[in-house]
């Protein structure tokens, strides 16, 4: 049985964790959340574009259906045709990050974490994660599918196809990042480390303290401008060829586990490795939820955290998160455009059927 102070600060974790996958990104580095995303939704742009070119216009028409349009058109810019298109994929895949906070924001769809118990967890923690009953903390993966059902259901409006469209294109990216789908419960973090953003590290980039979720999800790349997304797609494409991922055939779209099954290889690069590092506690881990946030405010804004120092990554560990994180990017985008042409056919099966 879980004492009252634990069952309290799970339930201040679980508060925290919701905002700051949100808003863990710094002034001076953009998260998967950013770059990421946005290359993932390229990813899939190429393929869609390469398998259905026929359903690229009508997928930028649904764009321009979503209720919160205008960031479209502003990603679209002056580019008209296919560009435009391109551009609003790229919007499409972080609309989602970049509503936070707002009355669209849904906190709780961006994770899905399953908890890894470290050797060292003492008593308390193992009940905490037990109490779990190994299920993942997070609506990530119940979103998904209903993102899927609506996309696939002609019966949807335009606007409720528009918005479940990048709600998929962003849990699909989320889901594919080792920390979006797991929390540590060790002798340091008896309640989980919320998804490791309590758990720091030195940016081996910046050679500032830098909370271990962030470092993953900034990964490789950092500038989310469009000339970089492209260019990494490219890369991206001719390194990890469709054919070179065989999860691909192993997970498709229309298996029914097929998301908890993207979200449990992401979990797997957790459990194998991706916590075998020493890390920093934060120091405040143990405030209020509201405190916290404060903390990660600055962070976002100054770009500099109240931990000052932190342990240097282990070698050969920046190297394999970099490798590791451009195959789930590259999976990521591959799937996307996956359940892109498998709403697209069950859609086109049902007006068959009926006659339309």
């Amino acid at each position: 049985m879980l004492t009252s102070k634990i069952q309290s600060m799970i339930r201040r974790r679980n508060t925290f964790v919701a905002a700051l996958c949100l808003a863990a990104i710094s002034s001076s580095a953009h998260a998967w959340d950013h770059p990421g995303h946005m290359t993932t939704a390229n990813v899939a742009y190429s393929e869609v574009s390469r398998t259905r070119p026929d359903l690229i216009e009508k997928i930028g028409l649904l764009f321009m259906a979503h209720p919160g349009a205008a960031p479209f058109w502003v990603a679209a810019g002056a580019a008209k045709g296919k560009e435009g298109i391109r551009r609003k994929f790229v919007e499409c895949a972080r609309w989602a990050d970049d509503v936070k906070f707002s009355t669209d924001d849904r906190p709780t769809w961006h994770t899905a974490r399953w908890a890894i118990v470290a050797k060292d967890a003492p008593g308390n923690a193992r009940e905490a994660a037990a109490a779990r009953e190994g299920k993942p903390a997070g609506q990530a993966l119940e979103a998904l599918k209903l993102a899927f059902r609506t996309l696939s259901n002609p019966e949807s409006n335009p606007k409720e196809r528009a918005l479940a469209l990048c709600w998929a294109f962003h849990i699909i990216g989320d889901i594919h990042q080792p920390m979006h789908v797991s929390d540590l419960f060790s002798k340091d973090f008896p309640t989980g480390n919320v998804a490791a953003t309590t758990s720091y590290v030195e940016d081996p980039i910046t050679k500032k303290p830098m909370p271990l979720h962030v470092l993953w999800d900034t990964n490789a790349l950092r500038v989310p401008s469009l000339a970089a997304v492209e260019s990494y797609t490219k890369h991206l494409l001719t390194k990890h060829p469709r054919s070179s991922l065989p999860e691909l055939k192993a997970h498709p779209v229309g298996d029914p586990n097929a998301f908890e099954d993207w979200a449990k290889e992401s979990h797997q690069v957790a459990l194998d490795w991706a916590y075998d590092l020493e890390t920093l506690p934060d120091p405040n881990k143990d405030q209020d939820a509201d405190e916290l946030m404060k903390n990660m405010v600055n962070f976002i804004l100054t770009g500099e955290s109240h931990v000052k120092q932190a342990p240097k990554l282990p070698a050969g560990y920046w190297e394999k998160l970099q490798l590791t994180a451009e195959r789930r990017i590259a999976l990521a985008g591959y799937r996307i455009a996956d359940l892109i042409l498998s709403a697209a056919d069950q859609l086109e099966a049902e007006r068959r059927f009926i006659g339309r």
